[in-house]
């Protein structure tokens, strides 16, 4: 195995390993981002993920220019990340000189800031594609099999990791809301048995358990499950 075969598989590890351990979906794909343009022999790289809404979205760059090349992709509805994203396989552009027809608006500006050649690498799941990474070239030419095989492995196993992160944040932002709307129904329990223990209106029951929970430090839903269950009886009137 050469060197560059080492570098790619060590990075590929990295990645997956990250994407297991690191909570920061963006410090994943920034360090993705500096891997590929280093690995790939690029000048730059950058990658764009679709939002909540599907729409494609700057995800991380490995440079100023990189992403103000990707902010113009967004805004302009025009790019190579784009055209990899929609037609689901990689885009090759070994001569950015040749594309002003391609890309009028996007072309233009990535020679002024010195690339020649770029590649881009769909992001794909089964059945879909979540976005895509560019690599750009400081001059024309397309990058070797093996370099693009690298390339397109890398952005294979981003898009598992983005997919299987967002899963787990749907995960755990059903089980908030889950225990969000427990808690409400506990506290409308607990307000309306306490209101009629106490003869009190059910604003004043809620203000006297939410009175005993802010002195106390508790959660509002647990000062209305130890009501409902007996560990709390309050009495009196709320002071606030």
């Amino acid at each position: 195995m050469g060197d560059t075969d080492r570098r790619g598989w060590d990075a590929m590890a990295d990645l997956a390993a990250r994407f297991v351990a690191e909570a920061d979906l963006a410090c994943t794909l920034a360090w993705l981002a500096d891997q590929c343009a280093e690995l790939l022999g690029g000048t730059a790289a950058g990658v764009m993920v679709i939002d909540a809404q599907g729409a494609l979205d700057v995800a991380a760059a490995s440079s100023g220019p990189a992403r103000e090349l990707q902010e113009l992709e967004k805004r302009h509805f025009e790019g190579p990340a784009r055209d990899s994203f929609h037609a689901g396989r990689r885009i090759d552009c070994p001569d950015l000189a040749e594309a002003d027809d391609r890309w009028p608006r996007f072309a233009p500006v990535a020679q002024r800031h010195g690339n020649a050649a770029l590649h881009a690498f769909p992001m794909a799941l089964p059945g879909r594609t979540i976005g895509a990474m560019t690599v750009f070239l400081a001059d024309p030419g397309a990058l070797p099999g093996e370099a693009l095989e690298t390339g397109q492995t890398l952005a294979n196993l981003a898009a598992i990791g983005v997919g299987s992160y967002r899963a787990r944040q749907n995960e755990i932002l059903a089980a908030q809301l889950q225990a969000a709307l427990h808690s409400r129904v506990l506290i409308e329990q607990a307000k309306g048995l306490l209101a009629e223990r106490l003869g009190i209106p059910l604003d004043d029951a809620f203000a006297l358990m939410r009175q005993h929970a802010r002195s106390h430090g508790r959660k509002l839903g647990d000062i209305a499950s130890a009501v409902l269950d007996g560990r709390l009886i309050l009495a009196g009137e709320p002071t606030e």
